[in-house]
């Protein structure tokens, strides 16, 4: 027996949940996806980013919407203006930060999906007043997600 094709996903341009301590938008989660995939819009603020982490499950694909995403590696930093792809394998050490003095938006896709998951258990510690820095190791460590700083 054979699978069956996955049916088509459509959704309007105002879809989504939006997580307010992450600046992040659910576009399409694990769950619509099948786990195939999840994408997910993020602002970052002027001089703003993450620090540097390893995903060992999912593979990641930055789009650049609006203004500028600084991509930090071993090996040095490289810059994308909107329009601008980054593709960063499972396994590869980054960190990403907007070098602009005006917010910056993105839509990132993590296949295969799962990412949101943590995203959601971030902000559900957060709004019990559960998220401290051994909480949000945990929930990083249960996704693969590993904090290099």
């Amino acid at each position: 027996m054979t699978d069956p094709e996955p049916a088509p996903i459509f959704l309007p341009a105002d879809s989504g949940r939006t997580l307010d301590l992450l600046a992040v938008r659910h576009r399409l989660t694990s769950d619509q996806s099948g786990g195939s995939i999840y994408i997910f819009e993020s602002t970052f603020e002027p001089r703003t980013g993450n620090r540097l982490h390893v995903h060992r499950r999912e593979d990641e694909i930055g789009y650049v919407l609006d203004g500028a995403l600084e991509v930090r590696l071993q090996d040095g930093t490289r810059t994308l203006e909107a329009g601008g792809l980054a593709r960063l394998p499972k396994g590869l050490p980054h960190a990403l930060r907007n070098p602009l003095e005006v917010p910056s938006r993105y839509l990132f896709l993590a296949l295969p999906g799962g990412l949101d998951r943590w995203f959601d258990a971030i902000a559900a510690a957060n709004a019990d007043g559960t998220l401290d820095d051994t909480t949000f190791r945990r929930l990083s460590d249960d996704v693969g997600l590993g904090w290099l700083e």
